[in-house]
């Protein structure tokens, strides 16, 4: 019974996460430091990096 409960609520958990994902995304890349580590983060990925620059220019 304990291990029904541990799933149910985590799917809710999981459901309410996606339905509100936007949010959330919006909530933590709203700060500065955060979004500073995430882009530079980003940039180091190739395929991402040329995306970018692809479409800036």
């Amino acid at each position: 019974m304990r291990k029904v409960t541990f799933i149910v609520i985590g799917a809710l958990a999981a459901l309410v996460f996606f339905q509100n994902r936007y949010r959330v995304i919006n909530f933590i890349l709203g700060q500065n430091r955060i979004r500073h580590y995430f882009i530079h983060w980003m940039m180091r990925i190739p395929f991402i990096r040329n995306r970018f620059i692809q479409q800036a220019f």
